[in-house]
């Protein structure tokens, strides 16, 4: 037997025009459908603080006619569309097919990602911020873990047509349909280790084939403008990877080796809800025009650890920028920093952190790369403070900064509250998941 399965997005907003092209191919009978990252979550969380029936992936309503047809042949549908409220997706998908007029879909939903209340219980180690969990207390607003393959493949065994959870581990959403497909064990590390090489280089969707490749002008594709999503024929024997005709990008050796070791830290033990992946060894081959074979994965068990991503409140951020061109820009963006960080002084012990740079000379690099005065540049703040109040009036002294230095094109962009996340680990036992399939 062998698979074929198509990756249909790659973020929270990721085009449908070409998940469409991907759906009506007629190449593929999967798609897999990665619509988060931590700042995603992030936002997922405000939504949902703000409405208990929101939180989840906000495109459904959008997707579910670009997919009535590939449904209707018989395809198959994974994603992390719940985000934050699994339940409220499904409600969606639901919501989107009867008013197509579908009927008798069979929707799996994953639970069990959100474990806040265990997080809560326990004094879990959070580097980033260099405390713990029990400390933050109410503070904590969110927590999901990075859940695996064995409940979409429990899904797909009860008919599930589309499969939706939380946060299911980017690859996972491919290693659940390959390894039900040609009947491969979970506990098969070289073959879970050779599906989520597929996965991760499906999860990214064009970085696969070419628009995480270009440098230009040193490395370019042909035809950036029309990048098609990548696509995987998997059977017992082969991994080949490629892209839908006539569509620009390229899918080779280059751009294969580019995303095969994008986000994975370390090649040999590339962790992950499924396995502990060694790609230190894959063999990139040219088979064809636009398409590579891949081998070599290997793998080994699966840590007893999860990763999980918290979410915590911080209070607000502010963001604001202002303009300024023409000769002597640079020295009037830093006058003007000059003039908001006087104002700011009586603040200074009730805002928590504070950056303001120029984008365009020192905003990644700061002064370790100077370079000539550019043409323009811009002044950006980002404050956050426990009290929105706080937060607006340091976003205001941007606009104030009209009276001067001269400058132009002041935006008070947000003030929105400030949950940021952080990763944390919690033991597998600790992170029980469970399975519902309802029928649209």
């Amino acid at each position: 037997m062998r698979l074929n399965i198509g990756s249909g997005s790659a973020y929270a907003n990721d085009r449908l025009d070409t998940a469409a092209a991907m759906a009506d191919s007629g190449r593929v009978t999967y798609m897999g459908f990665d619509c988060l990252a931590e700042r995603t979550m992030a936002l997922a969380q405000i939504r949902r603080m703000s409405d208990p029936d929101s939180g989840q992936d906000e495109r459904i309503g959008a997707l579910v006619p670009v997919l009535k047809n590939f449904l209707a042949s018989g395809g198959r549908v994974v994603g992390n569309f719940g985000a934050a409220n699994p339940d409220a997706a499904a409600t969606d998908f639901a919501a989107g097919l009867t008013h197509l007029g579908i009927t008798g879909t069979r929707i799996g939903i994953i639970r069990g990602d959100d474990v806040r209340d265990t997080v809560l219980a326990h004094d879990l180690d959070l580097p980033e911020l260099g405390t713990t969990s029990r400390a933050l207390g109410e503070r904590i607003v969110s927590a999901n873990a990075y859940i695996g393959a064995d409940p979409v493949v429990e899904c797909l065994q009860q008919d599930a047509q589309i499969v939706l959870g939380g946060r299911l581990a980017d690859p996972s959403l491919f290693v659940g349909p390959i390894c039900h497909e040609l009947g491969w064990s979970l506990d098969d590390w070289d073959r879970v280790a050779t599906a989520t090489l597929a996965g991760h280089l499906l999860e990214c969707g064009v970085h696969s084939t070419g628009g995480n490749f270009e440098d230009p002008p040193y490395r370019t594709v042909p035809d950036p403008h029309h990048l098609s999503f990548p696509l995987a024929e998997i059977d017992d024997e082969e991994l080949v990877v490629t892209k839908l005709d006539g569509t620009g990008g390229a899918v080779d050796v280059r751009t294969t080796r580019t995303q095969l070791y994008y986000e994975i830290h370390d090649p040999t033990r590339y962790l992950t809800p499924d396995v502990t992946a060694d790609f230190s060894g894959v063999r990139i081959e040219e088979v064809g025009p636009d398409r590579v074979r891949l081998s070599g994965a290997r793998g080994t068990s699966r840590p007893e650890t999860l990763k999980v991503l918290v979410g915590v409140d911080l209070g607000y951020k502010a963001v604001a920028e202002i303009s300024y061109g023409g000769p002597g820009c640079v020295d009037r963006a830093r006058r003007a920093e000059e003039v908001v960080r006087r104002r700011l002084e009586p603040l200074r012990d009730r805002i928590d952190e504070l950056r303001i740079e120029l984008h365009g000379v020192n905003t990644l690099f700061g002064d370790r790369m100077p370079a000539g005065e550019p043409a323009e540049v811009r002044l950006r703040l980002a404050a956050r403070a426990l009290d929105p109040e706080v937060a607006k009036a340091a976003a205001y002294e941007i606009e104030y900064l009209y009276f001067g230095p001269a400058g132009g094109g002041g935006v008070v962009t947000s003030v929105v509250p400030a949950i940021v996340v952080t990763p944390a680990l919690l033991p597998r036992s600790e992170v029980p998941l469970s399975v519902e399939v309802i029928s649209a």
